[in-house]
């Protein structure tokens, strides 16, 4: 199959392209020429994004069968998209995000209903642009995927047979820049034997990246008609603590909890949350297959790996 994907230099978009190589596929990669591409094996093209006409001229060489949209950011991203696909390619893979809901949003103390044990694809959505006036955003001031989904939707209804947006949960693992998990493998490895919480007893759904893309890609081989939309994440969420611990194991350290009055900003997330966010992915399990291609064991061996790489010198 001939695939096209849109970013593929840096993280998300790194490790789908390498999935898709691995799987067999004849891979095209479209970014800005900020970053190359560095999977081995794929072809790469520098094209602007915003430009419609660059961007169709661009995918109708490359005659891919799937477009994997992985920097579709605002409705303008989207809308770009879905004008270059019209008689180029007529399926496509857009990459949204778990903060689409409600419930995610009322961790940041945005207005929400009462929270769900486990958050499915028909639960309530959040507000519109929900970042703005709490933190900048890299998606910008525009930034909101449910923007990007409802005009992905609505070209599935026209000229694009097959659109399945998948809604990403917390992405850590190798090539990370926010290194997911840092701060915990950095105070162990120098040493500490104490790490701060107010609990911990949070839960939210992440996913390695690897796991990830293997979604992505089983997404894109699958070209389901019309339009679809599939939580991504782990099978099991544990706690914030019990990530720690399960840290601290793979690195054959021990540590005890200590309660401070006041938790590091470091340490956030291992305080008290007014509502877990935990997300089922059944939906993508049944429709597609979806499994991890890496076990918990493997995906803290992996994060440790990578952390270890990433931590800044000096």
């Amino acid at each position: 199959m001939r695939i096209a994907i849109i970013g593929g230099t840096l993280f998300i978009g790194h490790a789908t392209a390498s999935a898709a190589v691995a799987r067999g596929h004849d891979v095209l990669v479209l970014h800005r020429g900020v970053h190359p591409a560095q999977v081995p094996g794929v072809r790469s093209v520098a094209v602007d994004r915003a430009d419609p006409v660059a961007l169709a001229s661009a995918l109708g060489e490359a005659a891919a069968d799937v477009v994997i949209d992985t920097r579709a950011m605002t409705r303008s991203d989207a809308q770009t998209m879905v004008t270059a696909l019209d008689g180029v390619c007529p399926a496509a893979v857009v990459l949204s995000s778990q903060d689409v809901y409600a419930q995610f949003g009322r961790l940041n103390g945005l207005a929400a209903p009462e929270p769900e044990q486990v958050v499915t694809e028909d639960s309530p959505l959040t507000v519109p642009y929900p970042f703005r006036g709490l933190a900048p955003h890299a998606g910008g001031a525009m930034y909101d995927k449910k923007d990007v989904e409802a005009v992905f939707r609505g070209a599935a209804s026209g000229h694009l047979a097959s659109v399945t947006a998948l809604r990403l949960p917390a992405v850590y693992g190798p090539r990370d820049a926010t290194r997911r998990f840092g701060m915990i493998v950095d105070a162990l490895d120098r040493g500490a034997t104490t790490l701060p919480r107010q609990g911990g007893a949070f839960r939210w759904t992440h996913g390695h990246v690897d796991n990830v893309a293997h979604a992505v890609i089983l997404a894109a081989e699958a070209r389901l008609s019309g339009w679809n939309v599939f939580n991504v994440g782990e099978a099991h969420t544990p706690t914030m603590a019990e990530r720690a611990e399960a840290i601290s194991r793979a690195l054959g350290v021990t540590f005890t909890w200590d309660e401070p009055a006041e938790l590091p900003a470091a340490f956030g997330l291992l305080g008290t949350m007014p509502n877990d966010f935990v997300s089922d992915s059944s939906r993508i399990r049944d429709a597609l297959g979806f499994h991890e291609v890496l076990d918990p064991d493997g995906c803290v061996a992996s994060v440790v790996a990578a952390l270890r790489a990433s931590r800044p010198t000096g």
